[in-house]
């Protein structure tokens, strides 16, 4: 439903240790029966899914892995998608029954789905978050739409909200497109998630995301509150953070800071956001035009604390709230630059994406002995080859010979190569393949800019890319600029420096988890517990899945959390807890030939229950094989 009425507790012990069978032991899974299942047209890319009567929305597409999105590949191909909408009245049989369209360019990250009824309107609202997917999606409309989901067979187009569009109905003006007919500053903006709840009051709200928009001091924050009381006329009223938010933080290798999923309890009085390595965000929103941030539980400036808290489901408990918040972090291994010598030193490092999630499987470095990629540590410049496309004419002068060796590469212009362009040259995987071409072993990029490292993704084409690479912080980089090659000779090589061995490294690490928190004082909250599955710590990883959660729901007592590769994980929050059942599709080809063929559960909701005994349907979603209904018994 991802809705702020989709869960419903009941009664609850709190105990760190019992909470989630944090002692070791953990109940041995029972109680899932697969009831049916829909391919939802073999087409793949399917995204979260909203349930409301018998009635399922699936969201469909992926979103780049630049800034702040976690993701595996880009570029990567922006096929046409369309939301599914799915007749679930036969569960056995679950088929579907029309589509929502969605724009060129343009990805459905999430979907909303909820029974209301208010003066304008009554019947099954469906929201859909609509955000860039490529190019052609900056001139295009995205934000949110709301459709009429009633009757599944026939969606009825309501109303959209306009994100970041000033004054949407004033004429006279451009309509949104490029240019020259078109104005693309007329265009809604992204929106990354979306969650509908209908108040005491009767008013109806979304609550929608656009991740950086604080950051980017745009007049509207991460958190859009929107009246949809009339989802013909969508009206925003209120948003968090303030303009002047930070973007970047120094948490692990996504160290950004945005906010990526709201959810709000069943009476729509308090919100919570998920803001990535900035933790989770209390907000009161008993005044929905002048919402109130209450606090924020944050990570801290902890490098080997990852963060990356995705997204959220507030739970009411008898007297209590709690919050489970899913750590989507894509990261299961802890990198480093190791230097060798009687004054040697280890650095954090973080893998490159298109490393990390190599298709053959062989390119990470823990893959290789050791988990190492060992060899004289060399500093070569800026590295860029020649490309009139970047503005590049001449290549950059290569100041060491990286033969058999790792390669340090800057990724702007230093004073030790004063005779190149100042402009950015090329990008990143460009400079890689000419370090391969010239037989390095390994890439290391140091980041010259003041922001942290992060685990980069592809800005070009990796094809035939088959060395792996890291990138190292600022300062690391010029502690070893300076030691390597305090000044460049006559011939244009370094001179001077010290000669380093070293290696590129991999250890255990581990994937993000399920954090419970403690908000009933919404003005102090508390975590709890933090869950993992055993998948989450083992090294090297088993495969190219993903062993973090995202979605999750609850009711009478259980979690229910969309946990990527390992697929549904059911949690009693009562008692002893533990695991009680899991499932996991059967790993499938990507059907566009873009992401590994891994199975990665990325929707979860519920089916209403006619009576506290009959079994709980689960509805769960995956990227490559569509739609599953499964029944749960109580164990």
């Amino acid at each position: 439903m991802r809705t702020g009425l989709r869960l419903c507790f009941v009664a609850l012990v709190l105990t760190v240790g019992s909470l989630l069978g944090t002692s070791g032991v953990v109940a041995q899974p029972s109680g899932l029966t697969l009831i049916g299942h829909s391919d939802l047209g073999g087409a793949g890319l399917n995204g979260p899914v909203a349930t409301v009567g018998s009635t399922a929305v699936v969201a469909a597409g992926i979103a780049p892995g630049a800034g702040i999105h976690t993701h595996f590949y880009n570029p990567y191909p922006c096929p046409a998608v369309a939301v599914k909408v799915v007749d679930l009245s036969h569960p056995a049989r679950p088929r579907v029954a029309s589509t929502i369209p969605v724009p060129e360019g343009v990805a459905a990250l999430d979907v909303a789905a909820l029974r209301v009824e208010t003066p304008a309107f009554t019947g099954d609202l469906a929201a859909v978050a609509l955000a860039r997917c490529g190019a052609a999606g900056n001139t295009v409309d995205r934000g949110v739409v709301y459709y009429d989901v009633s009757d599944p067979a026939t969606p009825v187009f309501l109303g959209r909200y306009y994100a970041d569009v000033d004054s949407a109905g004033v004429t006279g003006l451009k309509t949104c497109g490029p240019e020259p007919d078109g104005d693309p500053a007329r265009c809604a903006s992204s929106q990354h998630s979306v969650a509908l709840v209908q108040r005491a009051d009767g008013r109806v709200l979304s609550l929608s995301t656009e991740p950086g928009a604080s950051a980017s001091n745009f007049p509207s924050g991460d958190l859009r509150i929107v009246d949809v009381t009339d989802p013909r006329t969508p009206e925003e009223v209120g948003s968090l953070p303030r303009p002047g938010e930070p973007i970047f933080s120094f948490n692990g290798c996504r160290a950004f800071i945005g906010g990526h999923d709201a959810a709000a309890s069943a009476d729509g009085t308090l919100g919570l956001l998920a803001h990535f390595d900035g933790g989770l965000m209390t907000i009161d929103l008993t005044d929905p035009a002048a919402p109130a941030e209450l606090a924020r539980l944050a990570y801290g400036e902890a490098r080997e604390v990852e963060g990356n808290a995705a997204y959220v489901t507030v739970a009411e408990v008898d007297d209590r709230r709690l919050a489970l918040v899913s750590e989507e972090d894509w990261i299961g291994v802890s990198s480093h630059l190791r230097v060798d010598g009687p004054d040697g030193a280890s650095y954090p490092g973080c893998p490159a994406i298109f490393t990390l999630f190599a298709p053959g499987d062989s390119l990470q470095v823990y893959r290789r002995p050791d988990a190492e990629v060992a060899a004289e540590i060399v500093y070569v410049g800026r590295g860029c080859p020649a490309n009139e496309g970047w503005g590049t004419t001449d290549p950059d002068p290569y100041l060491s010979d990286a033969r058999g060796k790792i390669a340090l590469i800057d990724r702007q212009r230093q004073l030790t190569q004063p005779d190149i362009s100042e402009g950015s040259g090329c990008s990143l995987v460009e400079r890689a393949k000419r370090a391969q071409g010239e037989g390095a072993v390994g890439v290391v990029l140091m980041q010259t800019s003041a922001t942290a490292p992060e685990a980069f993704s592809p800005d070009g084409d990796t094809d035939y890319v088959l060395l792996p690479l890291m990138m190292i912080d600022r300062p690391t980089g010029d502690s070893l600029r300076t030691r390597l090659c305090p000044r460049v000779d006559g011939d244009g090589r370094c001179a001077g420096g010290d000669p380093l061995r070293g290696a590129m490294a991999d250890a255990p690490g581990a994937w993000g988890g399920l954090r419970i928190i403690d908000i009933t004082d919404p003005a102090a909250p508390f975590e709890v517990d933090t869950y993992r599955t055993p998948s989450a710590t083992a090294f090297p990883p088993p495969d190219l899945g993903v062993y973090a959660p995202g979605q999750s729901v609850a009711r009478d007592g259980k979690a229910y959390v969309a946990w990527h590769s390992d697929g549904l994980r059911v949690f009693g929050l009562a008692g002893d807890g533990g695991e009680e059942a899991r499932f996991v599709p059967a790993d499938r080809v990507d059907p566009t030939g873009t992401l590994p063929s891994k199975s990665y559960v990325v929707g979860v909701d519920l089916l209403e229950s006619d009576g506290a005994a009959d079994p709980t349907l689960v509805v769960i979603t995956d990227t490559h094989s569509g739609l599953y209904i499964l029944s749960h018994d109580a164990p």
